[in-house]
């Protein structure tokens, strides 16, 4: 009989794989493996896992007398292996981020459809981790091989864990147990995706962000901070801004921007403190785009080269973003040696396909922003804060000033869900986890850049030049999301008094005053007599906390003879005002006291005018003659 260990040579290749990849020492084709997969995951998260491996013999010749199974992006201890004759020899090698498991047999299976049944046992702190409340399942996806007959795996999970909040693939089975909750998933499943889980019912952090302003000139000028924004994937409770701005607004880009008046050589330091409720996908639509703002997310910019012939070419190639992700997460391989540079530069999307080893959250959002907008698919990027427990699994590297360490990641606009974000550097690093479908309960969005790749600048960037290795960007866990204070006051600026057929402009004030965003309310006003001839009801998209807005509204009436009073009620959100206005003949403005005060002006002026055009034109008629 024939050794297959001559068929060792060829295994190096397949190192290159960050999967769960099961290879047999021997030549592909010769040998079918079925396996049955348990994963028991413990109350402090420690998992183990068993397989049970049948190995047929599809020959007459050969034998196999080794094993080896890859497991990608994930470390693992207390491996075991036995058969009916007892333990089996193993050899654990983790290298390149990925664990190698090389197993002996004891046994030689020798003849066609001759079968060897054995197991294999190892453990892991990797696979299930708890991130705040919420417990996460992460297992790696299988790599398709020849050799591969049945799959079928099970995944026991602690009821404590709470209930599940989302699972990507969908299992074809689950089991509610005393103590655990099962689920079962089979081969096709896990080629697609790996599984992950999240258990939990929502995911609630802390931030206190500090910022530093300055004004270097010597006359007065205002300066703007970004904060973080609520958008689809998240919920802020604004709970402390010190010192209050003047307003704040909300860019294109849906950034909250709040400015401050700086007297010349001021200097200001800012503290943010508030809450983020975080979501792992969009629980609702804020935005809506027509198709001149969607046609503003298509255009190159600096770091997004649509017009790169490489770029060009693998738009018209991939057409959906799901396409895009997959190309840019398998394409791309992240580079810790980057982030041993003292000074990250980012390179943009076409330097990023030049050396595609070399690449970092930012070179993946890059190169993801650029294919799309190429394919006619609007796309942005997403700065922020990122929680990992293993930054092998899941890396930070977007460096602000040395002092803070964040994230990059894009998003693309869909119709029916508006912005969606996605991951391809962590579904990269991650050994294939499924960070399109969902994210995560773990990604918190400082800013979004669409219009400018390069502006706002997110928290954090906000530093004292004399002290950038000073953390400004504090964020932790918290146990709930304090209870939001909604709170408009309205105001309406009309003049004293309105002279009828005479067109006038009435303000209305908003100013919210409570903690959170007030979302897609109508400001209405309405009156008996007056007619409102700009747009009204007005829906106002987003007003975040310290917004102090003035919304203008252009109201005439026709021509009366006599006087009459009415009332302006203004409304929005929860909140009405009403302001009795007087309404007089337009023939009362000669009886007005301005009008009487400005008369001998009036004449004044017009006398003097008369008198210089005649005198000029005297001397113009003179010239002639």
């Amino acid at each position: 009989m024939k050794s297959l260990a001559r068929f060792l040579l060829i295994l190096p290749l397949f190192l290159l794989f960050t999967y769960c990849f099961p290879k047999p020492a021997y030549a592909e084709g010769e040998f079918q493996t079925d396996y049955q997969v348990n994963y028991q995951v413990g109350t402090d998260g420690k998992t183990d896992v068993t397989q049970n491996i049948t190995l047929t013999n599809k020959t007459a010749n050969y034998y196999a007398d080794k094993f080896e199974l890859k497991i990608g992006s994930t470390k693992v201890t207390n491996v075991k292996a036995s058969d009916d004759a007892g333990n089996l020899e193993t050899k654990v090698n983790f290298d390149n981020n990925v664990t190698t498991i090389a197993v002996k047999f004891n046994q030689r299976v020798i003849g066609e459809g001759k079968k060897l049944s054995w197991n294999l046992s190892y453990s892991s702190n990797e696979l299930a981790t708890k991130s705040g409340q919420i417990w996460e399942i992460s297992i790696p996806r299988l790599a398709s091989s020849q050799d591969m007959g049945n799959y079928n795996a099970t995944l026991a999970i602690p009821r404590i864990f709470g209930p599940m909040a989302f699972t990507t693939p969908t299992p074809i089975s689950t089991q509610q147990k005393s103590q655990s909750q099962e689920f079962a998933f089979t081969k096709d499943q896990l080629l697609q995706s790996g599984i992950s889980m999240s258990f939990g019912e929502k995911q609630v952090f802390a931030f206190k962000l500090n910022y530093y302003l300055q004004n270097n000139n010597v006359t007065s000028q205002t300066s703007t901070i970004t904060l973080p924004p609520d958008n689809n994937y998240q919920k802020i409770v604004l709970e402390k801004i010190d010192p209050k701005p003047q307003d704040v607004t909300v860019d294109e880009d849906g950034n909250f921007i709040a400015k401050y008046k700086l007297s010349p050589k001021q200097k200001l330091n800012i503290t943010t403190q508030g809450y983020v409720e975080v979501f792992s996908k969009p629980f609702r639509n804020i935005d809506s785009l027509n198709q001149d703002q969607k046609n503003e997310y298509l255009q190159p910019q600096r770091y997004w080269e649509t017009d790169n012939g490489f770029i060009k070419d693998k738009a018209n190639e991939l057409k959906t973003p799901k396409q895009i992700y997959n190309f840019v997460s398998s394409y791309l391989s992240y580079s810790n040696d980057r982030l041993a540079q003292q000074t990250i530069e980012r390179k943009g999307a076409a330097a990023a396909i030049q050396t595609p080893k070399d690449s970092i959250c930012m070179e993946f959002t890059d190169l993801f922003i650029a294919i799309a907008r190429a394919a006619k698919i609007p796309a942005r990027e997403v700065e922020g804060y990122a929680f990992t427990q293993n930054e092998r699994l899941r890396p930070l590297s977007l460096t602000l000033n040395s002092g803070d360490v964040l994230h990059a990641w894009p998003e693309y606009w869909d119709d029916n869900l508006g912005w969606v974000q996605v991951d391809p550097t962590w579904g990269s690093t991650s050994g294939g986890l499924d960070y399109f479908n969902k994210l995560d309960f773990n990604h918190i969005t400082f800013i979004q850049r669409g219009i400018s790749s390069t502006d706002p600048q997110p928290a954090g960037a906000f530093k004292d030049k004399t002290k950038l290795n000073q953390k400004s960007v504090d964020v932790s866990f918290a146990e709930d999301l304090p209870t939001p204070t909604s709170s408009v006051q309205l105001q309406l600026l009309t003049p004293e008094t309105i002279y009828s057929g005479i067109p006038t402009t009435v303000t209305a004030n908003l100013i919210n005053s409570g903690s959170t965003s007030i979302i897609k309310q109508k400001l209405t006003l309405n009156s008996q007599i007056l007619s409102i001839t700009s747009q009204n009801p007005l829906l106002i998209n987003l007003l975040p906390p310290f917004a102090n807005r003035n919304v203008k509204f252009d109201v005439e009436t026709k021509g009366k003879l006599n006087q009459q009073r009415d009332n302006l009620i203004a409304g929005f959100a929860d909140s009405q005002i009403s302001k009795p206005i007087l309404i007089k003949p337009i023939y009362e403005i000669a009886y007005s006291l301005p009008f009487l005060a400005s008369l001998p002006i009036a004449i004044a002026l017009l006398y003097l005018g008369l008198r210089f055009y005649n005198k000029h034109h005297k001397k113009y008629r003179r010239a002639q003659y």
